[in-house]
């Protein structure tokens, strides 16, 4: 009795990227899907915390005092929406304003005390999901490719 040999269905079948290998954009967006559920699974869902309102906070932490515009120029993002993400991230009693004393018509941002702690602990559950989502990696080439999209991103931005 001869056998018969069974199709694979191509429809299930993973998808052949060969000649995507070296195309920089396809791999950074199919790493980005990898490192979007990390985040997702880490801040987003238990914090409800968006990405953007944690870029945000985590850029504010760092550079306080600084204004709307550069946080939209940082982030690429119109200033009508940077001011939609501050009043979102005010309502929550992370980011307060004070009012610029040279310009009266920006503001210095600043993070309170619950927006420090919210952004320290967003940072720690992302950075332990990251280290246990990409153990393939070795902590040196996580280092590594974290160096080379930085190197990329200051490209974009004329750096």
């Amino acid at each position: 009795m001869a056998t018969r040999k069974r199709k694979t269905d191509p429809a299930s079948a993973p998808l052949g990227d060969t000649q995507l290998r070296a195309v920089i954009g396809y791999q950074i967006a199919q790493a980005s899907v990898v490192a979007n559920r990390l985040y997702e699974s880490a801040v987003g869902q238990p914090r409800g915390l968006h990405r953007l309102e944690f870029s945000l906070l985590m850029l504010v932490r760092e550079n306080p005092g600084c204004t709307a515009s550069s946080l939209a120029k940082a982030l690429g993002i119109s200033m009508p929406n940077m001011v939609l993400w501050l009043d979102r991230v005010g309502a929550k009693g992370w980011v307060e304003r004070e009012p610029s004393l040279s310009d009266r018509r920006s503001n210095h941002l600043r993070l309170t005390a619950r927006g420090e702690e919210e952004a320290g602990a967003a940072l720690a559950a992302l950075s332990a999901a990251e280290a246990a989502g990409l153990d393939a990696l070795s902590v040196a080439e996580r280092a590594i490719l974290a160096e080379l999209l930085h190197r990329m991103a200051d490209i974009g931005r004329g750096g």
